[in-house]
């Protein structure tokens, strides 16, 4: 679902004249996913600006460069962020006068246009926006494995678990360069566990992903690959315009899940995989930059790569993407729903309050990496069940998730 588009109808010669008349207004192109940043601090810097007014649907202006900036240096001294807000205002006269050096405010940082909302935003320098993004982050993240973690450039294929591990990096001030890579478009089922509005229903998933990290960050560095990967495009991906330090995998084509491990090993490249089991997650860290010659999946699908030569159907895959997660590592509404793919259920279900887990998840390990910690090789289930359910402890709740394990196992094999 959402692979593509499933209606190509265009009803806006049916509308209203009144809707005609707004929609005509509007020169948006749905198409743009790339703010416009102009730097104040570069040559030439107010006739791009001028340009810009000029040439541009600016639907709303938003300048709030000076609370940027004063929540700044309230957050640099402890001793002001805890004195009473009529101090605070006082105090920071003198830290403005100084910042401003005799120019006006709008003079100052970076105006940036987001193109698909019309609107136009002051921010701070692009160095005071990015303490400010992180300023909190200290002392869990110091400075110097915050610049690690900015540093390490991430792939994230597949975007929806993916668009939260990609949502999440952004949050945390990690990976300011990202690809992002998904061929199918938001459908309204998608909404449950990709983090955008009714407005994009239909829109390609990459796009929207983007333009919420760049409204997060505007200097961020994106490459969008708005197309599914293949075998032909792989080391694009990993390449092209600049070389990945870690892949994600969030993907459902199982040959591309294989291949990308195959390519991370040449590449000495660690893959990191969260999967959303119902209300748990399982984390899968392969740090083949440490140790290439590891087996893809570790080891748990013995000549797994053969399969890149073979047709595989959905039952196929449902077999083998199960056999890789383990049945009994499913949940038991996981293990009953999964029995009813391809009768009652047309797709594995999924939660959207677990795929935004899978995403911390999937970023915690990549910091991990980035700033050089013992991240070992493995396999992680985060369960929410175990930790805040006692009752499915209990041993006939284990003797019936037992059950269907084994009726789980028996279907994978009858297939």
């Amino acid at each position: 679902m959402g692979q593509g588009r499933l209606t190509t109808a265009d009803h806006s010669n049916e509308w209203p004249a009144a809707l005609k008349k707004i929609a005509k207004k509007s020169s948006h192109n749905t198409e743009d996913w790339q703010p416009v940043v102009i730097e104040m601090h570069v040559q030439n810097a107010k006739k791009q600006l001028d340009d810009l007014l000029e040439k541009s649907d600016i639907r709303q202006v938003v300048d709030n460069y000076d609370e940027q900036y004063a929540e700044l240096i309230v957050s640099r001294h402890p001793q002001l962020y805890q004195s009473s807000l009529e101090v605070k205002r006082e105090s920071l006269k003198e830290y403005l006068e100084k910042h401003f050096a005799g120019k006006e405010s709008w003079q100052l940082g970076s105006w940036v246009y987001y193109p698909w909302s019309g609107n136009l935003v002051h921010v701070l320098e692009k160095p005071l926006f990015l303490e400010s993004r992180t300023i909190r982050n200290k002392d869990l993240v110091n400075e110097h494995e915050q610049y690690q973690y900015a540093e390490f450039t991430v792939g994230c294929a597949g975007m929806s678990v993916g668009s939260n591990v990609a949502l999440s990096l952004a949050l945390s001030g990690g990976s300011h360069k990202i690809k992002l890579a998904d061929g199918a478009v938001i459908s309204a089922s998608n909404l449950n566990r990709i983090m955008t509005g009714v407005y994009d229903v239909g829109s390609s998933k990459s796009l929207s992903v983007a333009r919420k990290l760049y409204e997060m960050n505007p200097y961020l560095e994106i490459e969008r690959i708005n197309e599914d990967i293949t075998a032909k495009t792989i080391a694009g991906f990993f390449e092209q315009p600049w070389p990945l330090h870690a892949v994600v995998d969030e993907i459902d084509d199982l040959k591309m899940k294989i291949l990308l491990r195959i390519e991370a090993k040449k590449r000495r490249l660690p893959v990191i995989m969260a999967t959303d089991l119902g209300d748990d997650v399982m984390l899968d860290v392969e740090r083949f930059d440490l140790d290439p010659k590891l087996p893809l999946f570790h080891g748990l699908v013995p000549g797994v790569e053969e399969l890149l030569t073979k047709e595989v159907s959905k039952r196929e895959w449902l077999k083998h993407a199960t056999t890789i997660i383990g049945p009994h590592n499913t949940p038991l509404r996981m293990q009953q729903s999964l029995l009813k793919v391809g009768t009652k259920l047309v797709t594995q279900p999924q939660l959207g309050t677990t795929a935004m887990v899978a995403g911390a998840v999937a970023a915690y390990a990549i910091r991990q990496i980035a700033v050089g910690e013992k991240l070992k090789s493995g396999r992680t289930l985060i369960s929410l069940d175990k930790h805040l359910r006692p009752d499915l402890a209990t041993l006939s709740h284990r003797r019936t998730h037992k059950k269907h394990t084994r009726q789980l196992k028996r279907a994978l094999k009858s297939m």
